[in-house]
């Protein structure tokens, strides 16, 4: 029978997940931003859809972008509640490290 994560850990977990997705997103805005560029840098437009290839990309972005505001909340919603519980409760030397070096990149951004 494995033993149950601690509170600690989960919380830790959700800190990590949200700071890789964030990661995530930023990478794709670069991938969506580099594309967009290629676009506009195109001049030819042999099958006639270069337009509209040009605003899905912006739509694309925009969208991305958009997903930004809310997730850093999340993430610092978790980051607060995670600190809350390391001032709550006693733990394991290195989860404190752990946690607290996660709530460090999550308030930096």
């Amino acid at each position: 029978m494995s033993s149950r994560p601690s509170q600690l850990a989960i919380s830790t977990s959700s800190v990590q997940r949200l700071l890789k997705e964030a990661l995530t997103y930023r990478a794709e805005l670069a991938s969506q931003e580099s594309r967009l560029r290629k676009l506009e840098q195109d001049t030819s437009d042999e099958d006639g859809n270069r337009e509209w290839s040009v605003k899905q990309e912006k739509q694309a972005i925009a969208e991305t972008q958009a997903v930004f505001a809310p997730l850093r909340e999340k993430v610092l919603t978790a980051a607060e509640n995670l600190e809350e519980l390391l001032q709550a409760e006693q733990f394991a030397k290195a989860e404190v490290d752990a946690a607290k070096e996660l709530i460090e990149r999550a308030k930096a951004g």
